[in-house]
């Protein structure tokens, strides 16, 4: 009977965690297939940005003096197979190879890594899970790193995120946002009387870094919700199989209670003829 109980306790506990599990598979995917909608606009809008900066020839020199940034795009949730894990290990060897002093990190899972490797965070934010939370993040975000890039906090920036290779897979990329350079060469647009150079530079970087930084926190959205996909899949499919064999051993367990008050009412039975037989 104890052993019936124990068994009936952890179906109960298996069937509210595959609630769990459920509502996080359907949350993922809806965010993702948000995610992926978005991200081709982004690119667009962002390739529109890259051919106006080269039409006006707007290029930042190189600093005198590098002092690499680096900024982490991880994420908070979990259940996501070794996503952030992976994130924060190219994030520690890209900070080795440019030996930067900066770091800042999106999503508060990398942190205990970083401590332990000895390495200081210089700003943290907490991640946002829908694409319609990224513009106050991206705000956020955006406004600090041009305000320490103005300020000499550092004089390169480059971001390490995860580029989406399809749902359940992703690369870790390193991305050199700033300073600004033009991707590619285009024809130059004649100058305006209307608008300085000074003014027209500090609008395109500002552009630049906004366009660029939402591409990038979109492609790791899109990661992060299509690693955890197939994730809860896999957590799933492990739930069923581990529900089923408890059901099996419940059911057996309760073939052999049966069979054993069977048994007793039996040799009561038979003690109680004897009793009678006897004189």
């Amino acid at each position: 009977m104890r052993r019936e109980q124990v068994l009936r306790r952890q179906l109960d506990s298996l069937g509210m965690l595959g609630q769990a599990i459920d509502a996080m598979q359907s949350l993922s995917a809806h965010h993702l297939r948000s995610a992926r909608v978005g991200l081709v606009a982004a690119r667009a809008y962002r390739d529109g940005i890259d051919t106006l900066i080269a039409a006006a020839g707007i290029a930042q020199a190189p600093p005198v003096i590098e002092q690499p940034g680096l900024l982490l795009l991880a994420a908070d949730l979990g259940l996501c197979d070794g996503y952030n894990a992976q994130l924060t290990e190219a994030a520690l060897v890209q900070r080795q190879r440019l030996d930067a002093r900066a770091l800042y990190c999106v999503g508060r899972r990398p942190l205990v890594t970083f401590r332990r490797a000895g390495v200081p965070v210089t700003r943290t934010y907490s991640t946002v899970t829908s694409v319609a939370g990224l513009t106050g993040l991206l705000l956020t975000l955006a406004d600090d790193l041009l305000s320490d890039y103005l300020g000499g906090t550092f004089s390169t920036l480059h971001v390490v995120s995860a580029r989406f290779d399809g749902v359940g897979a992703f690369t870790p990329v390193s991305t050199l946002v700033l300073p600004v350079t033009p991707a590619r060469a285009g024809h130059r647009l004649a100058t305006t009387p209307y608008v300085s150079v000074q003014h027209l530079t500090r609008i395109a970087i500002r552009e630049y870094l906004y366009s660029t930084l939402y591409e990038l926190l979109l492609d790791s959205l899109a990661s992060e919700h299509g690693t955890r996909l197939i994730a809860t899949q896999s957590a799933g499919q492990w739930l069923n199989a581990r529900v089923s064999t408890l059901r099996r051993q419940l059911s057996s367990v309760g073939r052999e209670s049966s069979t054993q008050e069977v048994l007793e009412v039996a040799a009561g039975a038979r003690q109680r003829k004897r009793s009678r037989q006897d004189p």
